[in-house]
């Protein structure tokens, strides 16, 4: 599902910003836009990186 439509960023594409280091709206606006531009994505995008960061988590705490 697209996320930021200005931009065309959905969100598998947050998901991997954040596998990729990214930690909040801000680092993931860095490296794809989202939210620059009319800013109605911002909170969807907030609420997919923090479920992306859980995922992270627990893959990391069940791998371990």
């Amino acid at each position: 599902m697209f996320v930021c439509i200005c931009h065309a960023v959905n969100e598998k594409a947050i998901q991997q910003a954040v596998s990729e280091g990214a930690k909040n709206v801000r680092d993931v606006r860095r490296s794809l836009n989202v939210g620059s531009q009319c800013g109605q994505c911002v909170r969807q995008a907030h609420e997919v990186i923090e479920q992306a960061k859980s995922l992270i988590s627990k893959t990391e705490f069940y791998a371990a």
